[in-house]
């Protein structure tokens, strides 16, 4: 296991309480990898995420077909021959030769509207960029979770191990000896069953930290085969501070889900606006210079005008279907408000309940673990306390002290939830 920078208290307060040390960076194997942070697996998933990228080159794309959006349809530039001699293909022979030259103009306006409508669709794409930013990273802040809980939880389990060995030790000798009655004598099997069965919860813990890390990888855009190594074990600063629900009053429009379909409404208003401009006619020049064969040249210019109301159910259906769209949209930005008030007050309540179920565990629970632990080995060597304490002592250190991981780590959970419901700047490490 790669040494940490720092020592890991599987249980707090007392000196009873056990802990389990790791070597400083200064007695750390050469070579080995540093402990990875949550902030450099945000910033990398930030820079390499595949998704992210991919969101970020669509909104990139957007934005220049907003600009496309304003040109006028392309010139058309033509060449004809007429009245040439058949059969064959002789143009140098044809009576008439001219040449067409011809331009479709949009009614005054429309373009610009056109370039508005591109102007919201690549203002959506930006904030689905983002919103897709804050779903990787919230991603990867639950798989950062889930390989601190599994690697600190191998650790519980290692710690466990050690005191079932030296009980196994000692009742392999008291059975070798005679030295036990029969409830002792059951003592020795159960013992060994307890030390398999913390090997195989080692061994689901070590699955457990490998899907994580592969998850992890995969979030980073790298290998997800390669070895990311330890994660760094501190206290997670969320953990300190009580959340501020004044954002849910201020307004909910810097929440990614929000922010994209505020953005998709106003998309549905410019293309409203664009539908309307479908009543007004467009309009195509041309001309044409012909030479005659005879050595006389003449010229002609056409001015057409399209007539869009004479078929009128095409607009009125094309504005219909906008002004419903709208409203669709309307409701929907309705509706993400409503979720995002909704999941936040629940993630809220749930924040404030873990940090003071793991107050109860660091204060009361977990200190007495470690010291119920340490009692019952000696207990059990010295011969004052019976086969079954010792059991119920390891399962209880186990159980308490993984349920206090899982506390931990739904605060994380919880401040990622909130994080990615309320939106964070750029490069935000909370």
């Amino acid at each position: 296991m790669i040494p940490m920078l720092c020592t890991i208290w599987l249980v707090g307060g007392g000196a009873a309480a056990a802990t389990v040390t790791t070597t400083t960076a200064t007695d750390a194997t050469p070579g080995a990898k540093p402990p990875i942070t949550r902030e450099l697996v945000e910033a990398r998933v930030r820079e390499r995420n595949p998704e992210i990228q991919a969101a970020l080159a669509a909104a990139r794309a957007a934005r220049a077909m907003a600009s496309a959006a304003a040109a006028w349809p392309a010139p058309g530039l033509g060449v004809s021959y007429e009245d040439f001699p058949r059969p064959g293909f002789a143009p140098g022979e044809a009576d008439r030769k001219s040449v067409d030259i011809t331009q479709e103009i949009p009614f005054p306006g429309k373009t610009l509207l056109a370039r508005r409508a591109g102007s919201a669709d690549a203002r959506k794409a930006e904030a689905e960029a983002r919103r897709v930013v804050q779903e990787q990273v919230f991603m990867a802040r639950q798989a950062w979770w889930d390989l601190v809980v599994a690697v600190e939880s191998a650790r519980v389990v290692a710690r466990a191990r050690e005191a079932m060995t030296q009980v196994v030790e000692l009742s392999g000798r008291r059975s070798q000896f005679g030295q036990v009655g029969r409830m002792e004598q059951l003592m020795d099997p159960m013992a060994r069953m307890e030390s398999a069965s913390l090997k195989a919860k080692a061994l689901d813990l070590r699955q457990e930290r490998r899907t994580a890390e592969t998850q992890l990888s995969a979030l980073m855009g790298l290998d997800p085969a390669g070895d990311l190594g330890e994660p760094e074990a501190s206290v997670p600063s969320e953990s300190l501070t009580p959340e501020d629900a004044a954002w849910l009053d201020a307004g909910l429009d810097d929440s990614p889900t929000v922010a994209v379909a505020l953005q998709d409404l106003k998309a549905m208003q410019a293309r409203r606006t664009q539908a309307r401009a479908g009543w007004f006619p467009d309009f195509m020049l041309q001309y044409r210079a012909v030479d005659m064969k005879d050595g006389l040249r003449t010229g002609m210019a056409m001015a057409k005008v399209t007539v869009p109301f004479v078929w009128f159910w095409g607009p009125v259906g094309e504005n219909r279907a906008a002004t419903e769209e709208v409203l669709a949209s309307t409701e929907m930005i309705r509706q993400a408000r409503l979720e995002v008030r909704r999941m936040a007050s629940e993630e809220i309540s749930r924040l404030g309940i873990v940090r003071e179920q793991l107050a109860i565990f660091d204060g009361e629970i977990i200190p007495q673990t470690g010291r119920a632990l340490d009692f019952a080995v000696s207990g059990y060597q010295s011969g004052s306390i019976g086969p079954a304490d010792v059991l119920t002592a390891v399962g209880a250190f186990v159980s308490m002290n993984i349920e206090r991981l899982m506390l931990k780590a739904q605060i994380g959970r919880s401040v990622a939830v909130l994080a990615r419901l309320k939106g964070e700047k750029s490069g935000g490490n909370r």
